[in-house]
C-alpha cells in the first residue's frame, strides 16, 4: 500500500495544485489573450493570436447551424459545458472546459457566434490553459480543429 501511495503521490500533488490554483473562471463575455502569451490562442475578425495561417472568420451558415456544429465538436472532443447563452440579436456564447487525459489540466474553450444575416455567422474563438507558461501548441491546434469543424457547416 505504501509503495502504491509513493507511486501515485506526484499525480495526487498535481491534482491538489490544479484544484487550488486553477478554479473555473466565470466567462460571460469573450476573453482576450494576454500579450505576450505562450498558453492562449484566439481567432476573431479583430485578429488572431498564435494561429499560423489564414482563417476565415465568417461562415456561410446560420448561427443555429454553427451552434449545432459547436455542440457536435464539443461531444467529439469530450469537453464539459460550463456556460451557454443566447443574446438579444441571436448571437450565441459558450464556455467549455477541455481536460488533458493523464494530468487532468483544465483548458478553457470559449466561442461567440454573431449573426450577420440569415446565412452568415461571424466567429470568435478562444482557447487557453489555466496553468503554466507554455501549452506546447495544444490551444492553437484545438482552435484549428474547431475552426475546420465550424467551416464544414458552410460547405
Amino acid at each position: 500500500l505504501l509503495g502504491a501511495l509513493l507511486v501515485i503521490s506526484p499525480w495526487l500533488l498535481v491534482q491538489g495544485w490544479i484544484l487550488v490554483g486553477a478554479p473555473t473562471p466565470d466567462h460571460v463575455s469573450m476573453p482576450a489573450c494576454p500579450d505576450p502569451t505562450g498558453n492562449c490562442a484566439s481567432l476573431s475578425p479583430e485578429g488572431n493570436v498564435r494561429m499560423d495561417g489564414t482563417y476565415a472568420t465568417v461562415v456561410d451558415a446560420s448561427v443555429s447551424e454553427v451552434w449545432a456544429a459547436w455542440e457536435a465538436w464539443q461531444a467529439e472532443e469530450d469537453l464539459t459545458s460550463v456556460t451557454e447563452s443566447t443574446g438579444d440579436h441571436g448571437e450565441r456564447f459558450g464556455h467549455s472546459v477541455a481536460i488533458t487525459p493523464f494530468w487532468r489540466f483544465p483548458d478553457d474553450v470559449v466561442v461567440e457566434f454573431t449573426h450577420i444575416d440569415a446565412n452568415r455567422t461571424e466567429l470568435h474563438l478562444y482557447s487557453s490553459s489555466r496553468l503554466g507558461q507554455n501549452d506546447i501548441g495544444v490551444n492553437p491546434d484545438r482552435l484549428a480543429r474547431l475552426h475546420a469543424a465550424l467551416l464544414a457547416t458552410g460547405a
